[in-house]
């Protein structure tokens, strides 16, 4: 029987390879681990039906879709060091796109892929996965010498222009079809295999994708090159493309550090660089398709992990001009992120969930002994259960000029620290643009202190309960308190209660998707805490942080749609 040269390779490289031996107890999934570049929440399966993402809902019907998952440094080398490596940009040394990861961290830190071959996985890259000129800095078995991303050396301004490339020809088609033919050849199993796709600055999608949005009955003349030349390619209008309805002067409360540049634009440019956008996803979606359909011809899907995310957001001329990433919005922290595992029940995730989350994360996952060292926190018990209590905050960071922005994310508020510059506090339940900035009106004055607080404990502090047994539920209604004997259970559930420390959890069932409203009283009747929040129809945990408020029995009152519903709440300091 004839062997060709590279599955010859294949079978030397899994002879040959050293590693420890794998644990005998679980299950180690393949992983298909698919990082994207600048890639925002602006897709449909991500709640914006007028981006079409037809495979991303292919992928998001079999897997977790998390809704909060954020980056720890907005900025492709920093974000992508510290998932890579479980730790925090200030423990990676890592805050910007031109310094080594290695060169802070040594040669001693096994990289995610690299943790995965230590135990025996085959490891191969396709594309970008490590930032730029670092991609040699983590060992691979295979690292595919398809080099097609230049594009993304160019100003983050919001350029773009429009191509006529087959889908083959297209940076991500090239990237697409290198792993379809790496996976064609069978790799040893368990595998690793690493995809990076990109929709980064500048957008440049094919006509053929231009012409899926837009107004058809409206031709212009589209440029066909940086330069903004003019050719013959003509496509759709851009007139039906919405645009943020951004309030006038919407910088000027808060800190100028806050704004790293402005591009303005002309609104019919601005819709056009938009619709550059939309159709640039949906030429990535359109290729990360074929990948899916290789899982499919060869029933990956019985025994492979599948990943996507991205590695921070990107923004698209919100805030008066923004464009590109590095700041501490929404639109450049948070990050797409969707989890397939064999045999776990698909759905949406509302926990809030962290990049540095991903390496701890998948070594549980794959039954893999826990890597030391992590500064992230297995989010495997959330695929089991989407509304296991979780993390009280998330946290993220910029640099400028030397002076750190510090951001610290709960479910209802962000705070961003800039220091001696000045500081913001948005209430994301009823402005998710962080259009005002909170920090100086006095009506908020016990937040701003709470969320000072979160941020300077720090990620230690915010972590999920350290044993969910030991935080057994307790059902409360109104005689919880005097008549513990004849307590009957209540439709709210709320643990832990007694409150030791002001963190609790609300479990309810909800009849409707809709706003829920969480208003707690004393016993003076005055409201001491009160927060809006999604509810989605089906069992809901909130989670409430209730630091501020001193040690006493409150009575707590859900309105979830009309219907209310109340309980008795003990705090205790």
């Amino acid at each position: 029987m004839l062997v060709t040269a590279s599955r010859l390779l294949l079978l030397t490289i899994c002879l040959i390879k050293p590693a420890v031996s794998l644990p005998q107890t679980g299950t180690h999934y393949n992983v298909l681990f698919i990082v994207m570049d600048d890639m925002n929440e602006r897709a449909g399966v991500f709640g914006y039906p007028e981006v079409l993402t037809p495979n991303l809902n292919r992928l998001a019907q079999r897997g977790v879709v998390f809704k909060k998952a954020y980056c720890q440094f907005p900025l492709c080398n920093a974000s992508r060091t510290s998932l890579l490596s479980g730790w925090r940009p200030d423990k990676t040394g890592v805050f910007d796109n031109n310094t080594s990861p290695r060169s802070k961290m040594g040669q001693n830190v096994k990289f995610l892929p690299e943790y995965f071959g230590l135990y025996g996985y085959h490891t191969e890259r396709v594309g970008k996965i490590m930032h730029g000129g670092y991609q040699n800095e983590i060992d691979w078995d295979y690292s595919d010498r398809t080099r097609v991303d230049d594009l993304s050396s160019g100003a983050e301004d919001g350029s773009w222009w429009v191509t006529s490339l087959q889908d083959d020809k297209t940076v991500n088609g090239k990237y697409a079809g290198a792993m379809v033919q790496r996976m064609k050849q069978t790799p040893p199993q368990p595998f690793f295999l690493a995809l990076g796709l990109t929709v980064h600055n500048p957008f440049t999608p094919s006509l053929k994708y231009w012409n899926m949005y837009g107004v058809p009955s409206v031709q212009q003349l589209l440029p066909v090159n940086e330069s903004g030349d003019k050719g013959t390619l003509k496509g759709n209008g851009s007139g039906n493309i919405d645009l943020p309805d951004t309030p006038p002067n919407d910088r000027n409360d808060a800190p100028n550090m806050a704004f790293p540049s402005k591009v303005n634009k002309t609104t019919a440019e601005w819709q056009n660089t938009q619709h550059a956008y939309f159709a640039e996803v949906t030429e990535m979606d359109a290729q990360l398709g074929t990948v899916l359909d290789e899982m499919d011809r060869q029933n990956l899907w019985q025994n492979t992990v599948v990943i996507f995310l991205s590695d921070h957001g990107q923004h698209l001329g919100e805030h008066e001009g923004l464009w590109g990433k590095n700041t501490l919005f929404e639109e450049s922290g948070l990050s797409p992120l969707i989890v397939y595992v064999p045999g776990k029940t698909p759905g949406t995730c509302n926990a809030l969930a962290e990049l540095v989350d991903i390496y701890p994360s998948l070594a549980e996952i794959c039954s893999l002994p826990a890597p030391s060292g992590m500064e992230g926190t297995s989010f495997a018990r959330l695929l089991n259960n989407v509304n296991t209590p979780w993390k009280e905050a998330v946290f993220t960071q910029v640099e400028r000029k030397k002076t750190k922005g510090r951001s610290a994310i709960t479910n209802q508020y962000r705070y961003n620290s800039w220091g001696p510059f000045g500081e913001e506090l948005y209430d994301l339940t009823t402005d998710s643009f962080e259009y005002t900035n909170l920090s100086g009106k006095s009506a908020y004055t016990s937040e701003l202190k709470m969320m000072r607080d979160i941020l300077a404990d720090g990620w230690t502090k915010a972590l999920p309960p350290s044993d969910l047994n030991a935080n057994k539920t307790v059902a409360v209604n109104n005689e919880a308190i005097n008549a513990a004997k004849n307590n009957t259970a209540a439709d709210i559930i709320i643990y832990p209660n007694p409150s030791p420390g002001g963190n609790i959890s609300v479990q309810f069932k909800s009849n409707n998707t809709a706003n829920a409203e969480i208003i707690i009283y004393d016993n003076a009747g005055r409201i001491v805490f009160k927060m809006i929040n999604k509810v989605y129809k089906g069992n809901n945990v909130l989670p409430l942080q209730l630091k501020n408020i001193t040690a006493g029995i409150y009575n707590l009152e859900l309105n979830d749609n009309g219907i209310k519903q109340q309980a008795k709440l003990i705090l205790e300091k």
